[in-house]
């Protein structure tokens, strides 16, 4: 392997592009599809324990367990997920470099939609004692590494197939599916919660309705696969790419590993900040306003839906002013709108609900918009070589430092009350993107057929096999 940087960052004077596959239009717009359906069902599946199980954990426990011990549990699926996806990102991202991204992307989903059927399927506590939930557990670990290697393949297939100039709108109209998928759950939970109450361990919804949105979603995974498999080509950059025997070494330690710890900060932030965007804001407004649990599922459903429209304007607007400035503005608005937002919530209980539906759409834009730009940015920042690795890694990596969230808040309640906890983590993550959008270049115009590397400020190298 031989690594020059003759040419200027963002320039790819000095690389051989790979040959023009001729990408028809039909065939673009399956891949945009494709990833933006796989991301949805893909988040669908995240939300799944915070959303639809939470109500039902009493079904895995024993009856008179302490309600910090519940918390716990609670905290353990969730959190076994999230630690599932850094290491499907690792299994899955070689071989999306090595076999290809179609194929791992039809991998990684049939085995998600495999798992949240076994557990769709699952007995209880009264069944299996506590090893059910030891089971459930595990099954969730697994099925987070499913998930993990669905970003591997689906995104960078699609991102590659888009071609350059809009880019940035394509990449928003796939990640759209994250917040039309909490829309998604939300709906579907809320559906069953009406025809069968929580009311306890012995309530219709404990014994049979959390099921529901669990075979929704193993439903979903097989009409993806169905559909990708008929419509959604292999990516033509991938094909003509000179393959790498270990792609993920290369963007760990080689010579693209200041791309990596440059989108590892970056998305450190992002994530940061979507915990509390996401997670934590149904419990801040159960908390601290006077909102009904219906209203408050009606509120966030109806935010996330007219956030999810916006998408496509801040895709095009990170096409039109850049990348950077695009993550130096969410950085501010992360850092100083949303913790603002947070701070007021926390300083009284609020009522009005049209006050506080206003309140929770601005910490939605001003919180979770990054993720507008992020699958095209990411796939900008790596070389087609090894980009289902660097995308895999890049996005799901930093979930190991921010799904802790919730410790971290528990250690900043030495200092402060809990309630203001959240804001302080959403100013660190501001600056933790801020800080990563200035460590990367500007890759607006940055050519995904060509083997670039572009690590810091410093001039853009080319690697060749």
């Amino acid at each position: 392997m031989t690594i020059s940087s003759d040419h200027p960052t963002g320039s790819c004077a000095a690389a051989t592009p790979i040959p023009d596959a001729g990408v028809s239009k039909r065939q673009l717009r399956s891949a945009i599809i494709g990833g933006t359906f796989g991301f949805f069902v893909d988040m669908y599946d995240v939300f799944l324990p915070v959303i639809a199980l939470t109500p039902a954990l009493s079904y895995f426990l024993p009856a008179g367990l302490a309600t910090s011990t519940k918390a716990i549990v609670a905290a353990m699926v969730f959190v076994a997920t999230m630690v599932g996806r850094p290491i499907g990102a690792m299994i899955f991202g070689r071989l999306a470099d090595r076999v290809g991204r179609r194929r791992v992307t039809l991998w990684s989903v049939a085995g998600c939609g495999v798992t949240t059927l076994v557990i769709a399927l699952m007995p209880g506590y009264t069944t299996w004692g506590l090893v059910a939930v030891g089971i459930l557990i595990g099954l969730r670990l697994i099925d987070g590494i499913f998930l993990g290697g669905e970003y591997t393949g689906a995104v960078p297939l699609a991102m590659e197939t888009a071609g350059n100039g809009r880019r940035g709108l394509y990449g928003s109209l796939v990640s759209i599916g994250f917040p039309l998928a909490y829309c998604a759950i939300s709906l579907v939970t809320f559906v069953t919660l009406h025809f069968a109450p929580a009311k306890g361990p012995g309530s219709s919804y404990a014994q049979w309705g959390w099921r529901v949105p669990f075979l929704v979603g193993a439903l979903l995974s097989g009409v993806f696969c169905i559909y990708y498999s008929r419509n959604v080509k292999e990516s033509p950059i991938w094909k003509a790419a000179k393959k790498r025997s270990n792609p993920l070494r290369t963007v760990v330690f080689g010579p693209v590993r200041r791309n990596f710890w440059q989108v590892f900060i970056l998305m450190s932030g992002v994530w940061l900040a979507s915990n509390m965007a996401s997670s934590l804001l149904p419990a801040s407004l159960a908390t601290q306003s006077n909102l009904t649990p219906t209203q408050i599922t009606g509120i966030i459903v109806l935010a996330q839906f007219v956030h999810a429209l916006c998408f496509p304007l801040f895709g095009a607007l990170a096409d039109r002013v850049g990348r950077r400035p695009f993550f130096l503005g969410c950085a501010v608005g992360v850092g100083v709108v949303c913790a603002g937002l947070f701070t007021y919530l926390a300083a009284g209980q609020r009522s009005g609900l049209v006050m506080l539906f206003v309140v929770t759409l601005l910490i939605r834009v001003s919180g979770a918009s990054v993720f507008a730009v992020t699958p095209s940015y990411i796939c900008e920042r790596f070389p087609s070589a090894v980009r289902g690795s660097g995308f895999g890694l890049g996005y799901s990596a930093p979930l190991l430092v921010t799904a802790g969230y919730a410790y971290y808040q528990d250690w900043l309640t030495h200092l402060m009350p809990y309630s203001y906890t959240p804001a302080v983590l959403l100013v660190i993550g501001g600056v933790l993107i801020g800080v990563g959008a200035l460590m990367g270049p500007e890759t607006k115009n940055v050519d995904l057929s060509v083997d670039t590397v572009t690590p810091g400020r410093r001039p853009a190298a080319v690697i060749t096999f």
